[in-house]
């Protein structure tokens, strides 16, 4: 294929994808697409072999697994949602305006990833999405083997260089909250009355939840020096019941009153809501869906992910590059890291809110938030967004008082992703 070929293709996959996300110009989009598959003469076998629509379309069976229940309104509901925006703006019309056809399967355990991938592959899936952290290794073995289709695992890494090079049809991504959590932080160091932070961690030594405590940490503090910080560890992304126990002894014996938290579920804030109705201000967040139906009073804002345009970037580029036969539409993008999606409030816009941008926060807070914390939540949301702030930009400490991010330093993409250190002001860690 020249390379003026390969460079309009480029060019199709951009404007679709701007088109959908940025316009909702989602036929137009695929008119663009409609005209390079027109332009393809000798597909691939698994083209040639796919369903067709009426406008001469190849339809992408695309297969999702997720480590939790759809309804647990937390991160697998955020996944499914965003699997749900991906089909209903790449296939508006299943019987001609058509590319994409979506399934997916929920609660895997994550030592079973393997199993249920190579399943996906034999039922037909031409792409493959992982959704959990666990389910990195199986997803590369998957990779490895099937070189003629397409995977993409949340929240983990390439190894090293030579496992980068070697799959080129697999890819990693990741929208990730840490600037949400700054901001939520931001709240709770207002609005605490006991001085006192809970937060209910799945798991506190994986890097993308001690960066996520982090940075709800230096939010509190940076209005809040007094503030402190307990933590209590699940041990599971999905567990309601444990997680209302952790709640309630950190309300009970830490003296917590405000609480975030990373778990697939709402009982956090639910618990708060109990504690609210029986007189008591405890307040907490939304995590990664909006849960304010579940603590009308006890919500405060909340950290949402919106994965559907990230699925719409990734899924073009993959189905160009499935009908054209060209890997290299799909391996060399985004072009400052191949392979390697990493979204986050930086790709988000000020004038758009937490339903169309890919990471933010609720707006407006809720109405117990002081008018003046509104105003500086919402001058840091436009500065992060703008790029001007991020919330580990130096003096960073950790928790014994070592200086780790360097005055007016920021950290890199490969330093937050590897976090390992807690900042100065906790109370209680999991050992």
């Amino acid at each position: 294929m020249a390379a003026t070929r390969r460079d309009w293709l480029k060019a199709i996959a951009s404007f679709a994808a701007g088109a959908v996300v940025g316009a909702g110009a989602t036929y137009a989009a695929l008119q663009s697409i409609k005209t390079a598959v027109e332009r393809t003469t000798t597909p691939s076998p698994t083209v040639a072999e796919a369903q067709k629509t009426a406008a001469g379309l190849p339809v992408m069976k695309v297969h999702f697994i997720y480590v939790g229940p759809i309804g647990d309104y937390g991160w697998t509901h955020a996944h499914d949602q965003g699997r749900r925006y991906l089909e209903s703006a790449l296939c508006p019309d299943p019987q001609k305006w058509c590319i994409v056809k979506t399934s997916y399967t929920e609660s895997v355990p994550e030592e079973q990833a393997y199993t249920y991938i190579k399943k996906a592959i034999s039922d037909g899936a031409h792409m493959v999405f992982t959704t959990s952290y666990g389910f990195m290794d199986g997803t590369k073995q998957a990779a490895a083997e099937n070189p003629d289709r397409f995977f993409a695992h949340c929240s983990g890494y390439f190894k090293d260089q030579e496992e980068w090079a070697r799959l080129k049809n697999f890819a990693e991504y990741f929208i990730d909250l840490y600037e949400a959590y700054y901001l939520n932080g931001i709240v709770a160091g207002k609005m605490t009355k006991t001085n006192k932070l809970g937060y209910v961690a799945a798991f506190a030594k994986l890097p993308e939840i001690i960066r996520h405590m982090n940075a709800f940490l230096i939010g509190a503090r940076e209005v809040n020096p007094n503030v402190t910080m307990d933590v209590i560890q699940l041990g599971s992304w999905y567990s309601p019941d444990n997680a209302k126990k952790a709640t309630t002894t950190l309300v009970e014996t830490s003296g917590a009153d405000v609480l975030a938290f990373t778990e697939d579920s709402p009982t956090v804030l639910q618990v708060a809501e109990d504690y609210q109705k029986r007189g008591r201000k405890v307040w907490s967040f939304s995590h990664y869906s909006d849960m304010s139906q579940f603590g009308p009073t006890a919500h405060l804002t909340g950290q949402i992910v919106n994965w559907g345009p990230l699925y719409v970037e990734m899924v073009i580029r993959a189905y160009l590059a499935w009908i054209s036969g060209e890997l290299a539409l799909w391996s060399e993008w985004p072009p400052e890291r191949p392979r390697d999606y990493w979204w986050s409030m930086k790709n988000a816009y000020s004038n758009y809110d937490f339903k169309k941008n890919p990471a933010d926060i609720i707006l407006p807070l809720n109405q117990a938030v002081p008018e003046e914390v509104r105003v500086y939540v919402e001058k840091r949301r436009r500065e992060i967004i703008e790029g001007v702030w991020d919330p580990f930009t130096g003096p960073v400490r950790d928790v014994k008082g070592n200086v780790k991010v360097p005055d007016r330093a920021r950290l890199s993409k490969d330093d937050l992703y590897n976090m390992d250190w807690y900042v100065e002001g906790y109370g209680q860690l999991p050992a």
